[in-house]
């Protein structure tokens, strides 16, 4: 039998410390880039822009709202602290503002509204003894 344990607490960096403070906000924050010809939501954070290498990136709140890409269901978790929540959803999708973004959905496995382009919106689910992960539920 395996010991509770804490899950892996986020590296916050300059870089990426608006987003783990947004998260623990409720607030699903992402970069723009801030050249006019390009304009484009980033995810992960970054100190440029990988479309057009900008890097005048601005932080900027998200509308928490996606659409399912993919998803698959998760029996051996890759950390000890998330054993007692197996099996559970593992999600890839695409935010309103174009990133592809990676997260647990909060749902039974089987629910019928697992479907490629769902609407999904974001949530701040607290996990282990701090640390504020994004995840999703059904629902625009």
């Amino acid at each position: 039998m395996m010991a509770m344990t804490d899950p892996p607490q986020p590296r916050i960096t300059e870089v990426n410390r608006p987003f783990w403070d947004g998260c623990r906000a409720g607030k699903l924050m992402l970069q723009r880039c801030g050249n006019a010809s390009c304009g484009r939501f980033v995810f992960y954070p970054r100190v440029c822009c990988p479309y057009c290498g900008g890097g005048e990136l601005a932080w900027q709140e998200a509308s928490g709202v996606a659409r399912l890409q993919s998803w698959t269901v998760v029996h051996r978790p890759g950390h000890a602290a998330f054993m007692t929540d197996v099996p559970y959803v593992f999600a890839a999708v695409i935010l309103a503002e174009g990133p592809l973004m990676y997260g647990r959905m909060l749902v039974a496995p089987d629910t019928p509204s697992l479907a490629i382009d769902a609407p999904l919106r974001v949530v701040f689910p607290k996990v282990g003894s701090g640390v504020v992960l994004p995840a999703f539920v059904p629902g625009g």
